[in-house]
């Protein structure tokens, strides 16, 4: 099974140029793979197995691919096509960074379970944190879970040792990857007004 993930972002980039939230998110992505791959079945919150949770699921000639998706947003407020939008600033990218790299371990633990399967993590987001270079050599509490351009996710990730267990609270375990990963980020939309532009990450898990 193969997706065209850059051609699927830019003709859903043509139709919606940002979202109201993370399942509106989910929606409008699952409808327009669903129209690329008519063939196939698709499925939003899924638990394929006991204990396995997927945000989406497609089946197609055999094969199934499996899709977390995330919509990181910092505070904006516009139109996209007539459409207004109010976006709130979720903050905590330390958390919601290591919660992304969770998604694709999750999706790394469904491939290897299920014969012929592939896996992809996307995110979405017009916080320029995410995606903005590292500017400094020293480590972070939570360096190891930020998604910056350029950075190689592989192995085992874990908090800094000063990481407080506020911070920690409900996401204590250590996060470890079978495969490597690099943080690319590409344009997705431009809208009017400060943190009007958006961009997307996407992870294939093979």
């Amino acid at each position: 099974m193969a997706i065209d993930v850059t051609n699927l972002m830019s003709k859903l980039s043509e139709e919606r140029g940002a979202f109201h939230s993370e399942a509106d998110f989910q929606l409008a992505f699952a409808w327009e793979l669903q129209r690329q791959h008519p063939g196939a079945q698709i499925r939003l919150e899924t638990r394929p197995t006991p204990g396995q949770h997927l945000d989406a699921l497609m089946r197609e000639d055999g094969r199934e691919l499996a899709i977390e998706l995330k919509y990181l947003t910092a505070a904006w407020d516009g139109a996209d096509k007539g459409e207004k939008l109010h976006l709130l600033n979720q903050g905590a990218q330390d958390i919601r960074g290591y919660d992304c790299v969770k998604d694709v371990v999750r999706v790394e633990q469904f491939v290897k379970s299920h014969h012929s399967a592939m896996g992809l993590v996307v995110v979405l987001s017009n916080d320029p944190s995410y995606w903005r270079p590292v500017t400094h050599d020293r480590e972070t509490n939570a360096s190891q879970f930020r998604l910056r351009e350029g950075t190689v996710l592989e192995g085992t990730r874990a908090w800094g040792a000063l990481t407080g267990d506020g911070t920690k609270k409900n996401r204590t375990e250590d996060l470890v990857l079978t495969g490597r990963y690099l943080c690319m980020w590409k344009p997705y939309s431009h809208l009017e007004g400060r943190r009007g532009e958006f961009r997307y990450l996407a992870l294939e898990v093979s």
